[in-house]
């Protein structure tokens, strides 16, 4: 795995991360209640690995657990990488202050250079993989599901052929964040025109089985709220935001999807593109005056077909 190489560790050594989910890693919990413990027990008198950045701050620690009666050997892993992304959590603070007060006291560091970027793919790519090995849902019923029971080929040649139409009207360049990915039926297409996003979904389970069937990319895919977007990344950090099937977008539910698109301006960069689809009429028209009330410039496309299920309405904007 990635974080495997970043650390100069061997694919067969353990990693044990506390946090359960991405999401989490904003908060840290249980990450700063683990070292919290380790502080009040007087340090560590094993080996640490301690990653820095390119800006010069130590954003994860790893420290090694010998095997014991109980537990085999392991590596914990400890990082306030993605809290110190977008919206800087409190948490990003109160894990610099343990990890120096650790590295104080410990009788063997090795220092590591990494990237933020390097570190993100890393982190995303290893929760991925302990959610499909379900690791991270107690008592999951979801049994597999073949691949032509999920994924339809027609939906995704019809999504090749939108982008075929809309030509050099959307650029599909730079940096893309697609939301509510589901389990990448939709990204499929994308990766046919060349475009390949970094994909989320509030469903685990979606997510999970767009990664079993390799779909979905492990180091590209996060389970997140797409109400929390500027709490993970950046402002003005992705050239165009993309979301197929947004979901039912009703007149009652319409101030959940001014928070989504809200925070999906945020994080597209001025001059950024925003294409998204539905399936009526009826919520395209809800979506066009959320985006317009929110000051973007965008078009309604029909792209109906008989048979009316997928993606039969397109929003395509830019934020001004």
């Amino acid at each position: 795995m990635l974080l495997h190489n970043i650390l100069k560790l061997s694919e067969d050594e353990n990693l044990f991360l506390p946090e359960d989910c991405y999401s989490s890693l904003n908060e840290l919990n249980q990450t700063l209640g683990f070292m919290h413990q380790i502080i009040e027990s007087g340090g560590v008198d094993s080996e640490i690995r301690a990653l820095k950045t390119q800006d010069g701050e130590i954003v994860c620690l790893a420290i090694f657990n010998p095997e014991t009666d109980e537990y085999p050997a392991f590596w914990a892993i400890f990082t306030d990488q993605v809290a110190r992304n977008g919206i800087l959590s409190p948490a990003a603070e109160h894990f610099s202050r343990q990890a120096d007060e650790i590295i104080k006291h410990a009788d063997s560091m090795k220092l590591m250079k990494t990237t933020s970027e390097e570190l993100d793919a890393a982190l995303r790519e290893f929760i991925s993989i302990n959610l499909v090995n379900r690791q991270l849902c107690d008592g999951c019923v979801k049994g597999p599901e073949t691949y032509e029971m999920v994924f339809f080929e027609n939906r995704v040649q019809r999504l090749v052929e939108l982008f075929g139409k809309l030509g050099n009207r959307f650029d599909s360049s730079g940096q893309v964040l697609e939301i509510c990915c589901g389990n990448g039926m939709a990204t499929m297409s994308l990766e046919k025109t060349g475009i390949f996003p970094l994909t989320t979904d509030y469903d685990r389970c979606e997510i999970c089985q767009g990664l079993e069937h390799g779909v979905l990319k492990p180091e590209r895919s996060i389970v997140m709220d797409a109400t929390r977007l500027t709490h993970f990344f950046p402002e003005d950090s992705f050239d165009s935001v993309i979301g197929f099937m947004l979901g039912t977008i009703y007149v009652f539910n319409k101030d959940i999807w001014i928070s989504i698109m809200g925070e999906a301006l945020k994080v597209v960069k001025p001059g950024g593109q925003l294409l998204f689809t539905v399936n009526k009429r009826e919520e395209m028209d809800i979506l066009k005056d959320v985006l317009d009330g929110l000051g973007t410039l965008g078009e309604l496309i029909d792209n109906t077909d008989d048979n009316g299920i997928y993606d039969q309405w397109v929003y395509l904007g830019q934020k001004r």
